[in-house]
């Protein structure tokens, strides 16, 4: 191609490579660039930057909704714009992506993958690693994963070259083929890297079981074995010298042994929370990658060698996070599909068969995406895992991430894979990752589905007194846990009756998952079912749970992280619930009071904050309490602090109980019981008797008042009052009036299930919802300003799997341990 409108000549080589020169006049004069690349090269490269994001986000977009790794539309964006689909439109490859332009493109690709092979490293922790005997498990699995699949993935190469041993091959070519050999192999052995592993986990809801935990672990202990693999590969490749393996090698201990210590001493010596100074360490930082990248290629490693275990070696902690969170976004979302248009560029589906039967393919390419998952599959045997979570594991083993792309990348550049064995190895990874994450997503809702129909519904009024309360704390900061400790010591906590808590701090989940956030020491829990071992995730810094280790001998606690995104996190509280056999979950809502329900400006006043609610961002944290008041498989406690614990409040606590009926009520008279059993607590039960004939009081809330009344007629610190009403207006002025008696907490039941007689309406308009008509209302005046609110919910809203007819029984009311017919009028009116 010579003419005046083509400035390069493509010529095919025997071996079907394409080799194209650029014809070129290069000038040594006194000019400082050769053309002029604000006319030439930066508007086509804007254009094909815009063309390959714009086509990326879409495909990402449709992958979230099936469950697929992002790898995936990532590996199928480059395929879409490379040679095999629009490359073969001549308008396309002319004007778009002509051969004259990949150079940039290459380029600034090849400088993404240093910065993002730098940024996998710093998610890498090797503290849950290097502590072997809470790990033998996941070491195991990964050795296998990793050991076997290697000289297994070198024989398929084979099987692929000589079309099942119909053709032989040259001599001359041995040495070559068998290069080509062992990068199959490694190929085939690696696994995603971990944050890939994290974000499908997470997804999937299975971070937190011990499977999901043995996946992250193994995921990490891949990570580095494959990255060792290759180091050791690509110098013996290149310089073939066993003194330059060595040389490389005691670089990377130098890093490990010299350079991670003084950066840990340096960064604890001169670092500190000045942002300015903070930004200069990240400059600094970035620009060492590029010095160590440099290093590692001229002692015969790729660059992104150094860039990966550099990053390893950086210090986990503030200047780690600041690196994060400048850079993480720009480089993995923005820069990274560069490099996969790299990799599309080499695809050429035409080449899959390429003088090979159809046959020969096929069948390499099923036994690629069987051999890593067989044997995986045989460690969880041996482990006598069950069958679904050993599949499940070996699928998320099985999956491949960007690690896999670099060794088909490298190798096709330095020409030891030919175009045939170079599509046949992408579509193998690019099918196994595709089809793990729909598989994985109906194993997840299969081991969900049979664990919520296997478990019972748990509550509060069918506890036994001599057994323990089994609460799930939700913390979202160190405020959350004061908060629930309070509440929980003033619950009558004792040997006789304990309180066994899962205490479980909620973190947003980014798309960089730090692995200190997600692993750590696995250790047995406080309080467990039989078949789950749950894993104790301890802060480093900051902790938001560190109030929970010293609590009384009546309260054990067990610590958890949760890391997901908010919509979806209370389904991880939910798994975490029916593993625990939790008997109620207690979570925070921080709420002021914005009118006293009296005069003038009250319906101004409730408008503006349901105005406010509706048109501003909803806090995040309400989204995951309105989704656990809809899906709660036990009993639910949301908590209104309002300084229950604090230093203003006297030892003895005042807590105020109103009674409507239903079964919410019945629930929160059940706790307020428990905490009356503590020598501190006055409490006072209001009824609140509705002038309304559709207001039904049902048999069952009847047997539990008298229950109630019969228990506590001679406790001097327990009272019973009925207090009629007719409207909300007349509501709103009783609960001014309790409301100046100085009491500390009321306890309410949300009352969802009941007609909503307080606003006089079946359905009200709230300011929180959430909370019920009571709640809302409670919350909202100023005379309850001082006074925490407790309201409780026992069934969530969208309750068909849980929801069954139940009748008074001897068994639910051993809690209030006996009758009490005969002294129900007497005490119906002490006041």
């Amino acid at each position: 191609m010579n003419s005046s409108n083509v400035t390069y000549s493509i010529i095919k080589n025997p071996d079907k490579t394409t080799l194209v020169c650029f014809n070129k006049t290069l000038s040594y004069g006194s000019l400082l660039w050769n053309e002029n690349s604000l006319e030439e090269t930066l508007p086509v490269f804007v254009l094909q930057f815009v063309l390959i994001l714009l086509l990326n986000r879409i495909f990402l977009f449709v992958s979230e909704l099936c469950n697929v790794p992002r790898i995936v539309p990532n590996i199928f964006t480059g395929f879409l714009i490379g040679p095999s689909a629009l490359g073969k439109w001549n308008n396309v490859f002319k004007s778009i992506f002509p051969y004259s332009n990949m150079l940039p493109l290459e380029t600034v690709g090849a400088l993404t993958l240093v910065y993002y092979v730098f940024l996998v490293g710093l998610e890498v922790d090797l503290k849950p690693i290097t502590r072997f005997y809470y790990n033998k498990k996941a070491m195991v699995v990964a050795i296998a994963g990793v050991g076997f699949t290697l000289p297994v993935g070198a024989g398929l190469y084979y099987l692929l070259v000589t079309d099942m041993g119909h053709k032989s091959l040259p001599h001359s070519d041995s040495d070559k083929h068998m290069r080509g050999a062992i990068f199959w192999g490694m190929t085939l052995s690696c696994s995603s890297e971990f944050p890939e592993v994290a974000k499908i986990l997470s997804d999937l809801k299975l971070l937190l079981t011990e499977n999901g935990q043995l996946a992250l672990t193994s995921s990490l202990i891949n990570d580095l074995l494959s990255w060792t693999l290759l180091l050791m590969v690509l110098t013996q490749l290149y310089y073939a010298s066993f003194w330059s393996l060595l040389v490389v090698l005691a670089f990377e201990l130098v890093c490990f042994y010299l350079v991670h210590p003084f950066a840990n001493w340096l960064i604890k010596k001169v670092g500190n929370g000045d942002r300015e100074f903070v930004e200069t360490q990240v400059v600094i930082l970035l620009h060492m990658v590029l010095v160590i990248g440099s290093i590692s290629h001229g002692l015969g490693a790729h660059s992104i060698t150094g860039a990966f275990f550099l990053g390893v070696i950086i210090p986990k902690g503030a200047l780690n996070n600041a690196v994060q969170d400048k850079v993480f976004d720009f480089v993995s979302a923005f820069m990274m599909p560069l490099f996969f248009l790299i990799v599309g560029e080499r695809t050429i589906i035409q080449d899959l068969a390429l003088d090979t039967h159809w046959l020969t393919v096929v069948i390499v390419i099923v036994l690629a995406f069987l051999v890593k998952m067989v044997f995986v599959f045989v460690v969880s045997w041996l482990y006598q895992m069950p069958l679904l979570e050993g599949l499940s594991l070996a699928l998320l083993m099985n999956t491949k991430g960007t690690m896999p792309l670099i060794i088909l990348y490298t190798a096709m550049d330095s020409l030891e894979l030919n175009s045939q064995t170079y599509v046949v190895m992408l579509l193998a990874c690019w099918l196994m990752t595709a089809i793990a994450g729909p598989v994985l997503a109906i194993i997840a809702k299969t081991l969900t589905s049979s664990k919520l129909l296997g478990s019972q519904r748990k509550s509060m009024h069918g506890t036994r007194p001599d057994s323990p309360l089994r609460v799930l704390a939700c913390v979202h900061s160190k405020h959350d846990a004061d908060a629930i400790i309070d509440l929980l010591k003033a619950s009558s906590p004792s040997v006789r009756s304990p309180i066994q808590v899962l205490a479980v701090e909620l973190v947003k989940m980014t798309d960089r998952p730090t692995s200190s956030l997600i692993i750590r020491d696995a250790r047995k829990p406080s309080f467990r079912s039989n078949s789950s071992k749950v894993y104790s995730l301890k802060r480093e810094n900051g902790d938001n749970l560190g109030s929970f280790d010293n609590l009384s001998q009546a309260i054990f606690a067990d610590k958890l992280r949760i890391v997901s995104h908010y919509k979806s996190m209370h389904k991880d509280i939910i798994n975490l619930c029916t593993r625990r056999h939790v008997n109620l979950i207690i979570t925070t809502l921080y709420k002021q009071p914005t009118y006293d329900g009296l005069g003038a400006g009250t319906a101004t006043a409730r408008a503006v904050n349901i105005f406010n609610r509706d048109h501003a961002s909803k806090d995040q944290k309400r989204i995951v309490l309105e989704n656990l008041a809809k899906e709660a498989p036990c009993c639910l406690a949301i908590f209104v602090d309002r300084d229950f614990g604090g230093e203003k409040h006297s030892k003895v606590k005042k807590i105020a109980m109103f009674y409507i009926g239903g079964v919410d009520d019945r629930e929160a008279l059940s706790y307020a019981w428990r905490m009356s059993r503590n020598m501190d607590v006055q409490l006072t039960v209001v009824r609140l008797v509705w002038d309304n004939p559709e207001d039904e009081f049902g048999e069952m809330d009847r047997e539990y008042l008298r229950e109630f009344v019969c228990q506590t007629v001679d406790t001097p610190t327990m009272r019973y009052l009925e207090k009629a009403v007719k409207d909300e207006k007349e509501t709103v002025r009783l609960l001014n009036k309790i409301g100046n008696k100085g009491f500390d907490l009321y306890i309410i039941g949300r009352g969802h299930r009941r007609k909503m007689s307080l606003a006089q309406t079946l359905d009200p308009v709230l300011d929180e919802p959430v909370l019920g008509p009571l709640g809302d209302t409670l919350t909202d005046l100023n005379s309850a300003a001082k006074t925490s609110i407790l309201i409780f919910q026992k069934e969530a809203e969208s309750n068909g799997l849980w929801k069954k007819k139940r009748t008074v029984s001897i068994a639910s009311a051993q809690f209030f341990a006996g009758g009490m017919d005969q002294q129900e009028q007497a005490l119906f009116l002490h006041q």
